[in-house]
C-alpha cells in the first residue's frame, strides 16, 4: 500500500502533525508514506498560460497513492485556510465537470481518506458545540465528490495552552493507523447496509405487528398484509432519514 498523508497546518512540527505523525507510525514498516507539508510548496491556480508546478508534483504523488491521509487544524470553525487554498486551487483536477457544470468523480475514484483535524476547546464542548463538524464537512464534500471513499475521522480536542498531543489521542491515532493499514482498497458498502437495515426492519415489524394481530387483534381480517407492507415502508423511509441526518449532518465529534 502507498500513502498519501496531506498536512495542512501552519507549523510542520506542532500538535496537529504529531497526531499525523503517529498514524503513520502505526503504518507497516513495508508500506510506502509520502508526507506533503503544503506550506513548503508555492500553490496557486493553474492559468491558461501554464499550470501550477506545485500542483503538478503533488498531483503526481495523489494518483501514485492507494489511501489519502487528509490532516488539517480548524480555524474560525472551519478548515485551515492552508489546506482549503490547496482544495481550491485543485477543484478542477479532483474533478470533471459535465456540459451543464455537474461535479463528476474524476480519476481518484475508489481511493480511501481519512480525515483528520484539531481544535483548542475540549471534547465535551466540541460534542455540544460542534465546532470542527464544518471543517470534516468541507473535507468530506471536496473528496467524496471526487469519488474517494471515507474510511473515518479524528480530532485532537483540547490543544489550548498545550505543547505536546495527548497520549490518549496519540493511541487513538495508533489504532487509525493500524486500522487502515488493513483496509481494502474497495469497501464502499453502503448500499449493503441500507438493503440491510431495511431486511432488519421488516423483520422486526413483521413480529410486532404479528404479535399485535394475535393478541390484541388489532388489525380486521383481509386488510393484514397491506397494512404491513405499507408500514414497513414508510417506516423504512422515515427511519432512514432520521439516521442519515444525525449520523451524516448532525454527528459531533470528540
Amino acid at each position: 500500500m502507498h500513502y498519501l498523508a496531506l498536512l495542512g497546518s501552519h507549523e510542520k512540527n506542532g500538535i496537529t502533525a504529531g497526531y499525523l505523525q503517529a498514524v503513520i507510525d502505526a503504518l507497516p514498516t513495508e508500506a510506502t508514506v509520502d508526507t506533503v507539508f503544503l506550506r513548503d510548496y508555492e500553490i496557486y491556480p493553474d492559468t491558461k498560460e501554464r499550470a501550477c508546478p506545485a500542483l503538478d508534483e503533488i498531483e503526481a504523488k495523489m494518483a501514485a497513492s492507494d489511501f489519502w491521509i487528509i490532516c488539517a487544524p480548524t480555524y474560525w470553525g472551519g478548515l485551515s485556510g492552508v489546506m482549503k487554498q490547496f482544495f481550491d486551487c485543485m477543484r478542477f483536477r479532483l474533478v470533471r465537470m459535465n456540459s451543464v457544470a455537474d461535479t463528476l468523480p474524476g480519476k481518484y475514484q475508489n481511493k480511501h481518506y481519512l480525515s483528520m483535524t484539531t481544535c483548542f476547546i475540549s471534547s465535551a464542548d466540541n460534542f455540544f458545540t460542534g465546532i470542527t463538524d464544518q471543517t470534516f464537512v468541507t473535507i468530506d464534500r471536496v473528496l467524496s465528490g471526487a469519488g474517494l471513499i471515507k474510511v473515518g475521522e479524528f480530532v485532537g480536542t483540547g490543544t489550548w495552552g498545550t505543547h505536546a498531543p495527548r497520549p490518549e489521542k496519540l493511541a487513538e491515532c495508533q489504532r487509525w493507523g493500524q486500522k487502515i493499514a488493513h483496509r481494502p482498497r474497495k469497501d464502499d458498502n453502503t448500499l449493503k447496509r441500507y438493503i440491510l437495515l431495511f431486511f432488519m426492519i421488516a423483520i422486526m415489524a413483521l413480529i410486532t405487528m404479528g404479535l399485535q394481530a394475535w393478541w390484541f387483534d388489532v388489525f380486521a381480517a383481509g386488510t393484514f398484509w397491506l397494512t404491513y407492507c405499507t408500514f414497513v415502508i414508510i417506516f423504512y423511509v422515515l427511519l432512514a432519514s432520521i439516521l442519515h441526518f444525525f449520523t451524516f449532518v448532525r454527528h459531533r465529534r470528540r
